[in-house]
């Protein structure tokens, strides 16, 4: 199964914007340095039925390095223009923008990887081993606080609530 860019990002968007997802998903990033593109990926494979394995998230992983350390300096100043005195909301917002095109950026890579590899598909939605390999990857299985958060965002999947 082929993964379409702007398909994903539709996805991401109805993902993220789910209650408490943005917050859950920030958390985990900057808490436990989980990608957030990486955790909807692992979203979409549940929904969808896709199995990546440790190897797979790895190499997806490695896929995205260099977008990684773009989107992690630009957050850093992005972030600093929010506290800067006076705040200067078009310069801010500005950078948001500039911050949405390097995600985007980002999940490109990211599809680009997924369709080379050779993902299993099971015709069952919901749990499957791409959560394991998962938290193998961001070493997750000894942070009680990141579980709790990752299984968070899995519940939202089942939500109805927007």
């Amino acid at each position: 199964m082929n993964l379409n860019t702007d398909t994903f990002w539709q996805y991401s968007l109805d993902v993220y914007g789910r209650d408490n997802v943005a917050a859950t998903a920030i958390a985990l990033q900057d808490d436990f340095g989980v990608n957030v593109n990486m955790l909807l990926l692992l979203c979409w494979c549940m929904d969808n039925g896709g199995i990546v394995t440790l190897n797979q998230w790895q190499v997806l992983h490695a896929a995205i390095a260099e977008t990684e350390s773009l989107l992690v300096a630009h957050r850093e100043k992005r972030r600093a223009a929010r506290q800067a005195s006076p705040f200067n909301e078009k310069a801010y917002d500005a950078l948001k923008r500039e911050e949405l095109d390097l995600e985007m950026q980002q999940q490109e890579a990211l599809t680009t990887m997924y369709n080379r590899l050779s993902v299993e598909y099971v015709p069952v939605q919901g749990v499957n081993g791409s959560i394991a390999s998962f938290v193998n990857l961001f070493k997750l299985r000894e942070q009680p606080q990141a579980v709790k958060y990752l299984t968070s965002v899995i519940q939202s999947l089942h939500s109805t609530a927007k």
